[in-house]
């Protein structure tokens, strides 16, 4: 964090920005956000559960300021394609076990679709791409087979 000699990480400056808006949010005896505190940091975006857990990289229900740091260093790293679709493949596996699962993939799907979708129109949805991209058919998307699921989806990289 705050390393001044690469482009990726947060300046000082930026930094201190974080901590302030953090802390406004926090409080300042307060260590931790709390997933309903974390939405009140950004505003209340539709993602903000999956954006949660991405950054919560310890998986103990709150995100502290040094995750948030390196949350935003993390994206800000994603400057190819390859790595974007990192950076996107660990935001939706929530529970960090290196594979996005069926609910995973539902979750991704209602946060996509803006919960237009019926439970049973996601699905049919979900059933679908598990079908076409599970290549191993483990009940998993594991990076390579998420790679296709994007490509098909209209996202061009090359790895």
């Amino acid at each position: 964090m705050g390393n001044s000699h690469s482009t990726r990480a947060l300046s000082r400056e930026e930094e201190n920005r974080v901590k302030l808006r953090f802390e406004k949010v926090t409080g300042k005896d307060q260590p931790n956000l709390t997933p309903r505190k974390f939405n009140d940091l950004l505003g209340n975006p539709a993602y903000v559960k999956g954006l949660f857990n991405y950054i919560d990289k310890d998986g103990d229900g709150s995100v502290s300021c040094k995750e948030l740091c390196e949350g935003i260093e993390s994206f800000r790293a994603s400057n190819t394609p390859s790595s974007k679709l990192r950076v996107l493949y660990n935001y939706y596996d929530s529970d960090h076990d290196g594979m996005i699962s069926q609910s995973e993939v539902a979750d991704a799907m209602r946060v996509a679709s803006g919960e237009d979708l019926s439970n049973s129109q996601l699905e049919k949805l979900v059933h679908s791409i598990m079908e076409t991209f599970d290549v191993d058919k483990d009940g998993f998307l594991n990076f390579k087979e998420f790679c296709c699921l994007m490509r098909n989806a209209g996202l061009q990289y090359n790895l």
